[in-house]
């Protein structure tokens, strides 16, 4: 079930992007947006914003697309066309998520870039230009972005003004696929990390877009690593289920 928080506060709604007037402003334009995609893709990490707003996407198949490198996902939006990930978060915040100023856009559009350019490498050992898995660097804390964004999510729930945000969409969505791609990933020394997984990973949205295997595999490996015995004796038995 897709979740639409309003609050009375409008500049909570701002920052969360999940505004009255958004919503009203999507609805007004009578059509939905269309996005060729898959679930093996990073097109969840779409899907999940649009879920926050409260946005509806025409699922499409992931080809022929107008895409210019024939990737996924990739997203029409009554005439408007728009590819990489990143990219369509940063457009549907801008259309939809209820921001007016450059200041306003600053906040989010710094995480949101960031996550492409040093999160992805980080999260996953991806390169310019080969976006191989190689292996995760989350699990070490001496690195200085890795050591930093540990302290910096100790100190407030959310990125951006502590409100959920696209810039959690973007960053949970990276942090939350390292569970799924490294069975012996431990992230138990950078406590903060994994605490704001788990939050992510606990969000109807979230786990509507990413499936609900994926959403509970975060969540046993998280409590886990912050040694939640109710939740963490089961992350094995999910890796088992799998077959993994």
């Amino acid at each position: 079930v897709v979740m639409v928080l309003f609050t009375a506060s409008a500049a909570l709604s701002m920052h969360a992007g999940l505004s009255m007037h958004s919503a009203r402003r999507f609805h007004d334009a009578h059509m939905a947006l269309s996005l060729h995609g898959s679930q093996q893709s990073r097109s969840p990490l779409v899907n999940w914003y649009a879920n926050e707003l409260g946005v509806p996407l025409q699922m499409q198949p992931p080809r022929p697309s107008n895409h210019p490198f024939d990737q996924v996902p990739f997203l029409t939006d009554d005439g408007v066309e728009v590819f990489e990930s990143g990219a369509i978060l940063l457009y549907l915040a801008d259309k939809y998520g209820g921001y007016t100023t450059p200041q306003e856009r600053a906040s989010y559009t710094k995480w949101v870039v960031w996550t492409n350019s040093e999160l992805d490498g980080l999260c996953f050992g991806a390169v310019p230009g080969d976006h191989r898995v190689r292996g995760t660097s989350m699990d070490k804390p001496e690195l200085r972005s890795v050591g930093r964004l540990d302290t910096i999510l100790g100190e407030r729930e959310w990125l951006v003004g502590d409100t959920f945000s696209v810039a959690d969409v973007a960053v949970g969505s990276y942090l939350n696929y390292v569970p799924i791609f490294f069975q012996n990933a431990d992230l138990s020394r950078t406590r903060n990390i994994a605490a704001y997984m788990q939050r992510c990973a606990g969000r109807p949205a979230f786990v509507e877009a990413f499936g609900e295997q994926h959403a509970a595999l975060v969540q046993a490996k998280t409590s886990a690593w912050l040694g939640q015995s109710s939740q963490g004796a089961n992350a094995n038995a999910f890796w088992q289920k799998l077959g993994l």
